[in-house]
């Protein structure tokens, strides 16, 4: 089974890249509109003017910031459902009241 390389081309905060990967176009698109969205915001909320290298940066650094913060509640997510399944295991390993008897 090959892997079908897609092309794309997205504009962010006024550049053009060709992009190409195994991603679908629309997928790439919506990406590079986030980073777009992600830059302008920064740059409407800098009271200096940074260059495109800089808001560059200061997205990615908010990006991953994000990416962490959803890691970690995905990570205790998966702990507390790990333990309600364990304490429903063991209180259907129990004997019921009526069993005991």
């Amino acid at each position: 089974m090959s892997e079908r390389t897609n092309r794309t081309t997205v504009s962010i905060y006024g550049e053009e890249y060709a992009l190409k990967g195994d991603l679908p176009e629309e997928v790439v698109v919506a990406l590079a509109h986030h980073v777009d969205s992600r830059m302008r915001i920064l740059a409407s909320k800098s009271p200096h003017h940074l260059n495109a290298t800089r808001l560059a940066v200061l997205a990615a650094l908010n990006l991953a910031e994000e990416l962490f913060s959803l890691q970690n509640n995905h990570q205790e997510l998966t702990v507390a459902m790990q333990e309600r399944w364990r304490a429903r295991r063991n209180d259907a390993d129990k004997p019921s009241s009526k069993e005991a008897k």
